[in-house]
């Protein structure tokens, strides 16, 4: 084992031995080790240590890059040289790094202030000595988890192949042992390597004690206490231990069995992949599962997974959409969709196969053990071999988890964040209902509910009560109907506590999921409400509990994905990014101004507008709100005011200025003259400059972009107008940069509009000669009232008067330093 490992790891290794067994909480191990990278990249190709360190800075460098890029951190259109280069490549990393690496303790403790079993990990860090942000040169970072090897018969897996035979549903009858290496004292205090197979007697005991755990001791924290009595799905699908079949039964009749009947249920969480579900109940199959049942072995390999993991936990009803719901019955459909909500919140648990990308595929395939690093054990020599926990064979796995990165919607890494089923879109709303969660991922087994997470590997973190982020679900209430939202009233605040800052704004955690939800596969359009309507009508129900104000307003709330109380922020949407080009919905999804109506991920970029395009400012200025909400139709295909839609209008009051002409977006940036102080940076996603006709001002120019650019047809400008729904005046040293957020509109024969793009830039105007015109940002000096000492020279472009200062400010305008420019007039527009 020791031919694995080089000199100074084989060095390290007793180190780590010494330490672990003193019980230190941190022992720095730097000095016995490489020098620099460059030297632990040569010592990779011969040692296991040094690759797998090297692999995980190198999985590090991704990560960072990939933050780098969202946040802006570097000129996009010169990126640095070195950006994507491996880091043995990179001088700053490869020569001039310095490590620190140090075996580490690391406590893990519950919310009723119980602690656990300690987890040790080897931290090795690689920091350059000097950097800038724009070099895009930070820290590296490689985590290895200590775990002990046990012996190959206690992990040995069960036979897949027996897995529907009637001796293997048993298990679930049977007295599970207890986990190896318990008995041994001291020992446990390093978690064993997670086991080969998730049907092993560790993996499934494991998977026991959470469920049996949440069940005894997390009380009513982890149950739904508004749950009707004996409430249950329309259909079950009953399972037998000791069986080969299982049988679909209907409410009513498990109902008429008795009331002392077990009446708990698993929700299943899966893919049915590419090819659509292999197995389903229609009209026609209705009467043979009920009455004749299923065979078990003719199952997909994930209803399979699922029925043996129900006979182990000892739980006896299932709910499988593909089997409950009849596939063929438009009306059944939409009445099962409906309850949705109610399905994955009232579950006894949920099973979430994240690992499988289809149900002939499975989830509890053997999982392989990458980047394991075995420890020889210390010399005969060294005082720690005769200590009991020398007894123990050791290992370090690399840990693959982003440590440096933190999912927009959570505090903490999502650990399901690259499996197949976090592609899906229906899947999303599945997990967050869930208030107990069995997930599946592709190295190891996690659990998730109110009270705690846990990780098969070990790892236990309790959720934080302060925050009230016991639930998905519950953090998307917190940012529901709320009164701090983007338009402040002209409050200063420093730029730093920007969305990613802690500023939780109205309806913010709604939009950040309708982002996630956009860029996962859906297989039928029509179904993109119907796999959100579960979260909506949850939000609905949180915030209008114990709220009289709230319960008035938020049955009304919801319009399409958007809502009343945020419809600025929602009507405001576009392309993910550049690259990341949207399609029309084939039929009828939803009215054009909903995010539904078109295919592709979009995002919404009022929340992270100063995060992104003005960064460096110390002091910000809120968003102004131009246009207001009138009234809204929906035309319902289900009767279900958060399913599927035939059609829908939406009225706003704003300004609608014509667009007179189009052209193409110059290359550079347009510069910033009227005015001292740096511009917000442009929108990465616009793609042309239009021209809008005002009543009091003549033209103005504003960037834009179209919802489907084609590099071979250009957009016609007869009836085509913008609506501007938002305005950012945005403050600079001695004056201010106009900056408008709006959609462009085309007029359609029965009068209303159709949203066919956006408008998002900065007020410019056209420079130069007449056959090399190009764009200047448009820079307005503060009004001033008379008697100021020294007033700011004054534009051709900006016509105030004093009257109009005293007159804007006797309204109490949002900005008295940075009034409207324009004072539109609004005009009532219905858009479908």
């Amino acid at each position: 084992m020791s031919d694995d490992l080089c000199t100074l790891c084989l060095s390290l290794s007793t180190t780590i031995h010494e330490a672990f067994t003193d019980e230190a909480e941190a022992t720095p191990l730097s000095p016995l080790w490489h020098k620099t990278l460059g030297e632990v990249h040569t010592s990779s190709f011969t040692c296991r240590f040094c690759t797998i360190v090297i692999k995980g800075w190198s999985q590090s460098r991704v990560v960072q890059v990939e933050r780098a890029t969202l946040e802006a951190d570097y000129d996009a259109e010169h990126p640095p040289a070195d950006l994507h280069r491996p880091i043995h490549e990179i001088p700053a990393y490869r020569n001039e790094a310095e490590f620190e690496i140090s075996l580490e303790k690391l406590p893990r403790y519950l919310d009723d202030g119980r602690r656990l079993t300690n987890r040790w990990a080897v931290v090795c860090n690689c920091n350059v000595k000097s950097s800038t942000s724009f070099d895009v040169h930070p820290s590296l970072r490689a985590h290895l988890n200590l775990a002990r090897l046990d012996g190959e018969g206690d992990t040995e897996a069960a036979d897949r192949d027996a897995v529907c035979a009637p001796q293997e549903l048993r298990i679930g009858q049977a007295t599970l042992e207890a986990e190896p290496g318990a008995e041994t004292g001291q020992d446990i205090n390093v978690v064993p390597l997670v086991s080969a197979s998730p049907l092993s007697k560790q993996s499934l005991t494991l998977a026991k004690t959470w469920l049996n755990k949440c069940v005894d001791e997390h009380g009513r924290t982890c149950q739904p206490l508004d749950k009707p009595v004996r409430w249950m799905p329309s259909r079950l699908i009953e399972v037998f231990p000791g069986g080969d079949r299982i049988y679909l039964q209907e409410k009513k009749s498990i109902d008429s069995d008795g009331h002392d009947q077990d009446d708990r249920f698993v929700a299943l969480s899966h893919c049915w992949g590419a090819g659509g579900a292999p197995f389903m109940t229609t009209r026609k199959t209705l009467a043979l599962h009920t009455h004749e049942g299923i065979e078990i072995s003719k199952l997909p390999q994930t209803f399979r997974d699922a029925v043996i993991l129900m006979a182990s936990l000892g739980l006896r009803y299932v709910w499988i959409d593909s089997l409950c719901i009849l596939q063929d019955d438009p009306e059944d459909w939409a009445r099962e969709a409906a309850q949705m909500a109610d399905i994955y919140r009232y579950a006894h648990l949920v099973i979430i196969g994240a690992n499988s990308p289809g149900d002939t595929l499975g989830f509890l395939s053997s999982r392989e053990a990458p980047d394991v690093v075995p420890l020889p054990p210390p010399p005969p020599t060294s005082p720690s071999s005769s200590r009991t926990t020398t007894n123990i064979k050791l290992c370090l796995q690399l840990d693959d988890r982003d440590w440096t990165y933190s999912w927009k919607s959570t505090e903490n890494t999502d650990h399901l964040r690259n499996e197949p089923l976090s592609s899906r879109a229906w899947c999303l709303q599945e997990r967050f209902l869930s208030l107990r969660a069995l997930q599946y991922g592709t190295r190891q087994a996690f659990w998730e509910c109110n009270t705690i997470r846990a990780n098969e590997d070990g790892e236990v973190v309790g959720q934080n009560i302060l925050s009230m982020q016991r639930n998905h679900v519950s953090r998307l209430a917190k940012t529901a109907n709320v009164k701090k939202t983007v338009f402040s009233n002209g409050t200063w605040r420093p730029a730093d506590r920007e969305v990613s800052g802690g500023c939780r704004y109205n309806w913010v955690d709604w939009y950040w999921v309708v982002q996630d939800f956009t860029a996962r596969d859906i297989t039928k359009a029509t179904d993109r409400f119907p796999a959100v309507a579960g979260l909506a009508r949850e939000l609905v129900r949180i915030r209008s509990k114990n709220d009289h104000e709230a319960m008035r307003e938020m049955p009304g709330e919801y319009m399409a994905g958007l809502w009343k109380s945020g419809v600025l922020e929602g009507l405001f949407w576009c392309r993910a990014g550049p690259e990341r080009l949207l399609e029309p919905t084939k039929e009828h999804v939803a009215p054009s101004w909903s995010w539904a109506s078109v295919m592709g991920q979009v995002q919404f970029p009022v929340y992270e507008w100063y995060e992104k395009r003005a960064a460096w400012k110390s002091n910000v200025l809120d968003f102004e709100p131009l246009a207001e909400y009138v009234s809204h139709s929906l035309e319902l295909r289900d009767h279900d005011p958060f399913g599927r839609l035939a059609g829908g209008t939406l009225t706003m009051r704003g300004p609608l200025l014509p667009v007179t002409k189009i052209k193409a977006r110059q290359e550079k940036e347009p510069p910033l003259n009227d005015a001292y102080g740096l511009a917000p940076s442009r929108s990465e996603i616009t793609d042309g400059v239009y021209r809008l006709q005002t009543e009091r001002n003549g033209c103005i120019w504003v960037e834009g972009g179209t919802d489907f650019p084609s590099s071979d047809s250009q957009i016609d400008t007869d009836g085509l107008a913008a609506m501007l729904l938002i305005r950012v005046p945005h403050v600079l040293d001695h004056g201010f940069v106009d900056y408008r957020f709006g959609l462009l509109l085309k007029r359609l024969d029965d009068g209303c509009y159709q949203r066919v793009g956006f408008i998002d830039g900065a007020i410019m105007k056209e420079t130069g000669l007449p056959f090399f015109k190009s764009f200047e940002v448009v820079g307005y000096p503060r009004p001033y009232e008379e008697g100021d000492m020294d007033p700011p020279p004054r534009s051709s472009t900006l016509d105030f008067t004093m009257d109009d200062v005293r007159r804007d400010r006797r309204a109490r305008r949002h900005n008295d330093l940075a009034l409207d420019p324009l004072r539109l007039e609004k005009k009532e527009v219905t858009i479908c």
